[in-house]
């Protein structure tokens, strides 16, 4: 008898919620689903928050979903994918450091004119800037000198592409107190650029060289970095963001504060990206991470927030000579670059972290860096109970080849940048000149040879942090790691080797359910199945369909993000 009315009952549910049917029904659609099992679909069905049909537009189960109150759109063959999630990117901070001037020109005297204008638009109060690259200067970076002649009167600050090093005028310095005695935080490494005299010309290399001075410039709080990330927010979904791994805070507040900024963000219905963030640990001079990452773990835990990874610094740039390198530089053959940690701490760290359950992302661009990581990681399988073990090494500017199958081999994600992938000037005139031509031409940015060894790669733009062009938007991504050009110039450069070129099939995966894997949500997005929430995106055009140099002006139609529309709209209703 109870069973009976147990049945009884869930049939009365499952005949009220067709009758309430879907909320949308988006159908005569190219739906790339990024599930092997079902590639294809003509149509998607979408109630409350998830995904409840994704077939063929004539199924008699899509019929089922129709109620009276559905909306259903005839795309007209546009295409349907899941929302993109970046999977290396920090909105926080860099919705901040990109408000002020844009520096993002070709060339030196180009980005000099623009402070100018800048200067004139802007007569009072400080300035800030961001984008001038390090080619546009010497070995010896930018001087104060130079922005001083701009800006004579007040304190200025521009940062670089690549967030690692940072240009400061003289009153800049004067009000945050850099001088000849200051002490550099990590010489060799971060530290103040000085003249022939001992005096610091304003050019400070890596974010613990100038976070402090910046902090003494402007209030570096949680309220001013989530007022931006809001202003920021409705652009991300404009290009059809719905989701992201926020890979480091800035250290200037405690990292939950600034964190709790996304949850401010979700209550306010403000927030229209599902993050997965981290807890850094920048080197060893820092606490150990555990501790500090478990509170902020239970702080952090919300429907649209969580904490995933533990953020290693791991080395610098190659830029700086900072990135540890397996050889000598070609252009400074005294160093081969360092790694933050020492191989017994990172070792212990990574041992540490894998056996609380805990997986790390850790920052390397040097070859050394990778092999280091990998040892680590390899050591800690050996060690450790198995478990499900998602540890990620990001940038990966140059790998070894020796270490490209050992990314498949250990279930080492492999989070590449391959909007750096690109014989833009700053590569062709400082990258190659660090590595030597034959690490240049053999071994940059491998992300297919990555795939095709067996390692999922995730792509992510490290936004605002740039070699020569920023961008947080998914397309200009997935055209540049088809291309390896830069985006707008067919006819330009490839970056070499031009065998790492990656088919459109690949970079989906990499920009939808890989970093959904790496974050832990591939149960719930990165794909569109039914069970699935209903994050998507809609495109003018097939991408499938668009020639490669012509992917970046695809249009974002509409974005949708648990079932709610963060961006666009899907026009007119359709019966």
């Amino acid at each position: 008898m109870i069973r009976s009315l147990f049945l009884a009952a869930s049939c009365a549910l499952a005949i009220t919620a067709h009758a309430a049917g879907a909320d949308y029904v988006l159908r005569n659609a190219k739906v790339y689903t990024v599930n092997s099992d079902q590639p294809w679909a003509q149509a998607l069905a979408v109630r409350g928050k998830d995904i409840v049909y994704v077939g063929k537009d004539d199924d008699a189960a899509l019929k089922a979903h129709i109620g009276a109150d559905t909306r259903v759109v005839d795309l007209q063959g546009k295409m349907v994918v899941p929302g993109f999630i970046d999977s290396h990117i920090h909105p926080l901070l860099s919705s901040f450091m990109t408000a002020g001037a844009d520096l993002q020109y070709e060339t030196r005297e180009q980005m000099l004119r623009a402070l100018q204008d800048y200067a004139r638009e802007h007569p009072t109060g400080l300035v800030s800037g961001f984008g001038w690259r390090t080619d546009m200067f010497g070995p010896e970076g930018p001087d104060r000198r130079e922005l001083d002649r701009i800006f004579p009167d007040r304190p200025a600050y521009m940062l670089n592409i690549d967030y690692h090093s940072m240009w400061f005028n003289s009153r800049a310095l004067e009000l945050v107190g850099v001088d000849r005695n200051t002490k550099d935080p990590a010489p060799g490494f971060a530290f103040w650029q000085r003249d022939k005299d001992g005096e610091p010309t304003g050019y400070a290399v890596e974010p613990a060289t100038y976070m402090e001075a910046l902090n003494k410039l402007v209030p570096l709080t949680p309220e001013t970095f989530g007022a931006y990330a809001a202003k920021w927010m409705p652009k991300a979904a404009a290009a059809g963001l719905t989701g992201g791994f926020d890979a480091g805070v800035p250290p200037v507040a405690d990292q939950g504060e600034l964190l709790s900024s996304y949850l401010k963000l979700e209550q306010r219905g403000e927030l229209l990206l599902r993050l997965g963030v981290s807890y850094a640990t920048r080197g060893p001079q820092d606490p150990p991470p555990l501790p500090g990452l478990r509170a902020v773990q239970k702080r952090i835990h919300s429907e649209l927030v969580h904490v995933a990874a533990l953020k290693i610094m791991g080395d610098g740039t190659e830029g700086g000579w900072t990135a540890a390198m397996l050889e000598p530089y070609a252009d400074k053959p005294e160093t081969r670059g360092a790694t933050t940690f020492a191989t017994a701490q990172f070792h212990a760290l990574i041992a540490e972290a894998d056996k609380a359950g805990v997986n790390v992302h850790v920052h390397c661009d040097g070859d050394a860096c990778t092999r280091t990581v990998l040892d680590a990681v390899e050591a800690a399988i050996a060690a450790n109970p198995p478990r499900d073990r998602r540890h990620t090494i990001c940038h990966l500017v140059s790998i070894d080849p020796a270490d490209v199958p050992r990314f498949g081999k250990l279930g080492v994600l492999a989070q590449v940048g391959v909007n750096w992938a690109t014989a833009d000037p700053d590569t062709l005139g400082v990258l190659r000149q660090r590595l030597g031509a034959q690490r240049f031409e053999h071994n940059l940015y491998p992300a297919r040879a990555l795939v095709e060894s067996g390692a999922r790669v995730t792509l992510g733009t490290d936004w605002a942090a740039a070699g020569y062009f920023s961008t947080y938007k998914p397309l200009d991504v997935i055209q540049i790691g088809m291309t390896r050009q830069l985006i707008g110039k067919p006819d330009a450069p490839i970056l070499e080797p031009k065998s790492q070129r990656m088919t459109l099939a690949q970079m989906l995966k990499g920009y939808t359910l890989d970093p959904a894997y790496q974050i832990g949500l591939d149960k719930l997005v990165g794909s569109l199945e039914v069970g699935k929430r209903a994050d998507l995106v809609v495109l003018e055009r097939n991408l499938f369909e668009v020639a490669p140099h012509d992917i970046h002006k695809v249009a974002v139609v509409a974005t949708m993000m648990n079932g709610r529309l963060t961006h666009g709209s899907l026009g007119a209703a359709a019966r």
